[in-house]
């Protein structure tokens, strides 16, 4: 008999990876995966992994088989490149080789490796939409899950792994609200209403795949080497690499309205958009740039509003637990989004693991997860948002640069975005600075602690 039963909402990256977790570390925890959609699949492009996600690779017995994915079989080096791009005359303004562990993936490979890996494929159920969950009134009791076709399910632990439009993350935040607003609390209760939904960052990317065997691109183009390159310019910039053993190219164009973050966006999140809309909004950028969006097809592009999930007070609400985009969905300028729901995955797996976790004490483990996991989780949202607008030259020092002296090359001047690259350098130092392994560890001696 399992110590206790887990429904998983959301058969995504961070729901499978958890679920994976599980199987490792609590292999005598029963769970069950329900997946909204009628067949599983991945959107997205290129997601990098950095040391800390490669841990998490590690760790859960992975690696190998990534490194055949990616075509790595040793230590990737991966250069950063910040290029003043929105003019013909281009340069670079930083080139920092990295030491450090650097890996690319499709999103849809990454998905299937992980999905393989779910040692029951039985116990993924498709076509199941969340709807909400009820909490037991008596504590021994278990929750109750209600899906859109009708059905419910009992659980003692809910883990909410369903995106940026989290329905678990609504009913929680909307029960909380109830809560306050009974309580007479009523801007507490605007608060957490106005977490229910993600909010829009202001920016769009226009996201692109080109095959190296179908492209126009020369060999010689710098996008194709072991290069992260960065084109920037004023409220604006492309991000080009290399993925699936360097025979597509991943790019991502950039457009930033710094007045519009926090408002609501019209229109569908993700749509197809023809190319004359993106290359409208990079003419007289460098040749790299313009060669780049000339080659993709006239249906290759997706522009996607990019939200936010805000600063959330808590992860948790007793026995239920939000996980990956549905508890810190962030911008995407760290590359470190994906990871982050990795590393909740790991160490949720490893605290309920823990031989002191049983059912009556998950309320007290799910309170260190959170308590572990959501500063970092924030710290990397919030240094993201800043990397994005210092690469669109959003800063107060570079406030009088208009598009038109950034494009004439009249500012900022190269000193400037020297000193730019050496500030984004430093947003990175968290990856340095610390380890998964000692997140995991204290809270398993947080555990430890309270659980006596």
């Amino acid at each position: 008999m399992p110590k206790f039963t887990v429904a998983i909402i959301g058969a995504g990256l961070g729901g499978l990876l958890f679920a994976i977790a599980l199987q490792k570390y609590a292999p005598d925890v029963d769970f069950e995966i329900y997946e909204a959609a009628a067949q599983l699949s991945e959107v997205g492009a290129g997601i990098g992994f950095q040391p800390r996600t490669w841990y998490v690779m590690r760790e859960l017995g992975l690696a190998n088989v990534l490194l055949k994915v990616s075509g790595n079989g040793e230590r990737p080096e991966l250069t950063l490149i910040y290029r003043k791009a929105d003019q013909q005359n281009a340069y670079t303004f930083s080139e920092s080789p990295s030491d450090l562990e650097n890996y690319t993936f499709h999103r849809a490979e990454l998905h299937k490796v992980f999905l393989d890996h779910i040692n029951d494929p039985g116990r993924i159920h498709l076509g199941k939409r969340f709807v909400s969950y009820t909490s037991p009134a008596d504590p021994n009791g278990q929750i109750t899950v209600h899906f859109k076709d009708g059905s419910t399910i009992k659980c003692d632990l809910l883990v909410g792994a369903d995106g940026i439009k989290s329905g678990v993350r609504a009913c929680m935040y909307n029960h909380f609200a109830d809560a306050a607003q009974a309580a007479g609390r009523s801007d507490e209760a605007e608060f957490l209403r106005s977490c229910v939904t993600a909010t829009w960052s202001g920016t769009a990317a226009y996201r692109a795949l080109v095959k190296r065997d179908f492209s126009d691109i020369t060999n010689a183009h710098r996008s194709w080497k072991d290069h992260l390159t960065i084109y920037c310019g004023k409220n604006r910039h492309v991000v080009a690499y290399p993925i699936a053993k360097g025979r597509v190219l991943n790019i991502a164009a950039i457009i930033a309205s710094p007045d519009l973050e926090g408002t609501t966006y019209e229109g569908p999140w993700v749509a197809k958009v023809p190319k004359e809309e993106v290359s409208q909004l990079y003419t007289g950028w460098e040749p790299e740039v313009e060669e780049m969006i000339r080659v993709v097809g006239d249906s290759g592009w997706n522009k996607w509003a990019i939200h936010m999930v805000r600063k959330l007070p808590t992860f948790v609400d007793g026995r239920v637990a939000l996980l990956a985009d549905a508890a810190h969905a962030m911008t995407p300028y760290q590359g470190a989004g994906a990871g982050q729901g990795f590393e909740d995955a790991l160490l949720l797996g490893q605290v309920l693991g823990h031989p002191k976790v049983i059912r009556d004490t998950l309320p007290v483990a799910l309170k260190v997860y959170d308590d572990v996991r959501r500063p970092v989780a924030q710290n990397v949202a919030a240094l993201s948002q800043r990397s994005g607008q210092l690469q669109s030259f959003i800063t107060p020092e570079l406030s009088m640069v208009t598009p038109e002296k950034s494009s004439s090359g009249e500012a900022p001047t190269k000193e400037q975005l020297e000193k730019l690259a050496e500030v984004m350098e430093r947003l990175k130092d968290w990856r340095n600075g610390t380890t998964v392994e000692q997140d995991c560890k204290a809270a398993l001696q947080r555990i430890e602690e309270q659980l006596v």
